[in-house]
């Protein structure tokens, strides 16, 4: 029974996120931000942008807010609420007590904060990822833990979780060193910049910067004498 209890809470996990999207989306349609209704269905990479697109013109504010809170951090804690409420009740059969609750708020920190440094990066990227990932990572954490134990649970999960790392970037060092592929830059994207942190975005080429900004120097100061020598030459 615990088995048959805990792959009910899964469903009710993976519907409560998508439940929340769409109700997001359909929000966000009406105070004018045209998002695709199939978009909580996209858990994977995203082929084009679409966030991105439909904010072009807005703040990176306003991105981080709907890509990493609204469409990120919210909905996977309301799917972790409505998992631990089937797992608590007929599985645990716990009660809700001040442990939990604080517990729950320091995980809602935690998904804001990887909320918002994903939404960061992918706006310098100007590529998009769903929430299929995060999902997969709570979804293996959770159920290894209520099936087989903390303990067992970890003891598995961590090797396992650096080896799948470790190859993963390995293979993708790999292909993009073969494909030579670049990815756009927040430059090449409609959103503006308004963000606390975008001073301390290091700049992709500061050399190309520094001499542009020293030949519009030049031109400008070039500009300035030409009026004087010509003023010296009627004198």
């Amino acid at each position: 029974m615990r088995f048959v209890f805990v792959t009910a809470a899964v469903c009710l996990f993976v519907g409560a996120v998508i439940s929340w999207n769409a109700a997001t989306v359909a929000v966000l349609r009406i105070i004018g931000i045209d998002l695709s209704f199939s978009l909580p269905f996209h858990f994977r990479r995203r082929k084009a942008p679409e966030v991105l697109n439909a904010l072009r013109g807005r703040t990176i504010n306003t991105y981080v807010l709907v890509s990493g809170l609204l469409l990120f951090a919210c909905p996977l804690f309301v799917g972790l609420l409505a998992y631990d409420y089937v797992v608590r009740r007929y599985v645990q059969h716990s009660t809700y007590d001040l442990k939990y609750v604080l517990a729950s708020a320091l995980l809602l920190v935690l998904l804001v904060i990887l909320g918002v440094w994903a939404s960061i990066g992918q706006w310098q990227k100007g590529t998009e990822s769903g929430i299929g990932v995060a999902m997969l990572a709570i979804l293996v954490l959770k159920v290894s833990t209520d099936l087989t134990g903390a303990l067992t649970a970890v003891e598995l999960l961590v090797p396992a979780a650096v080896c799948c790392s470790f190859v993963y970037f390995g293979v993708r060092r790999i292909r993009g060193t073969l494909s030579g592929k670049r990815y756009p830059t927040r430059r090449d994207m409609g959103v503006q910049r308004n963000f606390v942190s975008e001073k301390f975005v290091p700049s992709e080429s500061p050399t190309a910067e520094k001499v542009a900004t020293v030949q519009k120097l030049m031109a400008s100061a070039v500009n300035v004498d030409l009026p004087s020598n010509e003023q010296r030459n009627d004198e």
